[in-house]
């Protein structure tokens, strides 16, 4: 018989499926996994001893920026180092308008993990409309239409929108519904950075169930949160309302990072209506302008006290500004650099002042979650694991520790330090789960004949090690990455391989 390409032996084997662990070895020829049994005295080109160590199915991401990054980072080490051998891009709205062009451009020089992507209804509605605050005309809505089509035609998953973002924010329900049905005909899904995940969180998960409901397609809540003090403790009741909606017969899910701090930009602090660009007016403009400036800073101040600031200044560090001297600064330190005291209205001046000298752009650190929620959340049996992150590059700057820490960090300090839930169970949810999600049928479990993508872990080790002070730090305790049968990590460092596959929907 010919030797495996691969041989893994020993292995404590956790299949992705939830199923108790079992020793066995794995062969992998071709990509793919050619047999799981004892395999004696038969070789490979390469032999992987993991003999007390966890064999399980590469973890898959479903909710990432990544595909932007990778042109620039196409080993994707802050992934492939976690175990990820694959990241769905094109979350919260913002994705590519040409599924194909984005593949194509990244095919020539390979990337390490395999990359699907979303239809951004936010890229798609400023492509059409720019920043207008109304709801498209029919011409404008056949174009969007049209363009969703196109994607899905493409290979794109399913649409994703950030109702929280601009332009997203600006559209009404009976507009997600007419583009979600194009997803939906095509054998997509979904995907919802929701309205709000504060105050109004309620809400904005019925109308993001709703609009499974009325387009007839799988509904994933994104990173699924309760931001602000003032709503710590409402995600018993979204659960709840998942698993009600479930039981009506609605394919409902969620995914979430095991963190209590968010990462987005600054201008998601302000309130929607004053990032409108109509009439040459924009948010520039209007910051310049004394009238709408202080209408401008009761919103700032609102969300102080009620969202993203969860009621402190100090809960917001700001990590990416055109000055220097603001980065790793919570806003209320940048309040006092000012000389004014950093009450809420006073940081709302602050960032104002931040955002208009940074023309509109900059990064900030939200803490803002509770413990309880994260625990909460990722209890739930249709929860998965995902960072919310994006590839970073060696001359990155900022960054959130997710993105080097999500899946380690479930393992490590949730599965086995918290007993919050079974190792195998975590794996699933980083697994099985998230294949089944993405229509990704020959992933995510360990059977013969499926894509050879395989973690290699020590599950007395494995823990993440970027933190709030040190955030660009890999994690420890993962022996090998493989990715369609290919070794991209060995013992903490990358091989420079680029097996990475373009997964495109099911048909397309």
């Amino acid at each position: 018989m010919d030797p495996f390409d691969l041989v893994i032996r020993r292995g404590l084997i956790l299949d992705g499926s939830g199923n108790p662990w079992y020793r066995s070895d794995i062969g992998v020829r071709g990509g793919r996994i050619a047999t799981i049994g004892l395999l004696g005295e038969q070789q490979g080109a390469f032999v992987l001893d993991a003999d007390g160590l966890v064999v399980a199915p590469g973890f898959i991401d479903v909710h990432t920026h990544a595909e932007s990054g990778l042109s620039h980072a196409p080993t994707a080490d802050n992934y492939v180092q976690q175990g990820v051998t694959t990241v769905i891009g094109g979350n919260c709205g913002d994705a590519p308008l040409f599924v194909s062009d984005t593949f194509e451009h990244l095919a020539g020089d390979g990337i390490s993990c395999n990359l699907g992507v979303l239809m951004g209804h936010n890229a798609v509605r400023k492509a059409v409309m720019g920043l207008a605050n109304r709801a498209p005309t029919d011409r404008e809505l056949r174009r969007m239409r049209a363009m969703v089509a196109k994607g899905m035609l493409e290979g794109a998953l399913g649409l994703s929108t950030g109702l929280k973002y601009v332009p997203g924010a600006y559209a009404e329900t009976p507009e997600l519904v007419a583009l979600a049905r194009i997803a939906a005909r095509a054998g997509g899904i979904y995907c919802s950075h929701l309205r709000d995940e504060g105050l109004g969180l309620i809400d904005a998960v019925h109308e993001a169930i709703d609009v499974g409901r009325q387009a007839r397609l799988p509904v994933q809540l994104s990173h699924h949160k309760a931001a602000g003090k003032a709503s710590w403790g409402k995600v018993t009741r979204t659960l709840e309302l998942v698993d009600r909606a479930r039981e009506e017969g609605l394919d409902v899910t969620l995914d979430q990072y095991p963190y209590t701090a968010s990462c987005t930009n600054l201008t998601i602090m302000f309130p929607a209506w004053a990032l409108e660009e109509t009439n040459g007016d924009t948010l520039l403009t209007r910051l310049r302008d004394p009238d709408a400036r202080a209408k401008i800073r009761e919103g700032v101040t609102f969300n102080i006290l009620n969202d993203r600031g969860s009621g402190d200044p100090g809960n917001v560090v700001i990590i990416a500004c055109i000055d220097p001297a603001c980065h790793n600064k919570s806003l209320a330190e940048v309040t006092a650099m000012k000389g004014l005291s950093p009450t809420p209205e006073n940081a709302a001046e602050a960032l104002m002042d931040l955002v208009l000298d940074s023309e509109g752009h900059g990064q900030a650190i939200y803490h803002c979650m509770s413990e309880d929620d994260v625990c909460t959340v990722m209890s739930h049996p249709a929860v998965m694991v995902a960072s919310d992150g994006w590839v970073v590059g060696p001359d990155s700057e900022w960054t959130h520790p997710r993105l080097f820490g999500t899946f380690p960090r479930v393992l490590g300090r949730y599965a086995r330090e918290k007993l919050l839930l079974p190792l195998r169970e975590a794996v699933r949810k980083m697994t099985s789960l998230p294949a089944q999600r993405m229509g990704l049928f020959d992933r995510g479990l360990l059977r013969p004949g499926m894509a050879a993508d395989l973690v290699v872990f020590d599950a007395d080790r494995v823990i993440d090690r970027a933190d709030w002070g040190h955030p660009k730090q890999f994690p420890e305790g993962i022996a090998a990455v493989i990715v369609n049968g290919g070794l991209t990590v060995y013992h903490g460092e990358h091989t420079g391989l680029r097996r990475g596959a373009f997964l495109r929907r099911r048909g397309a």
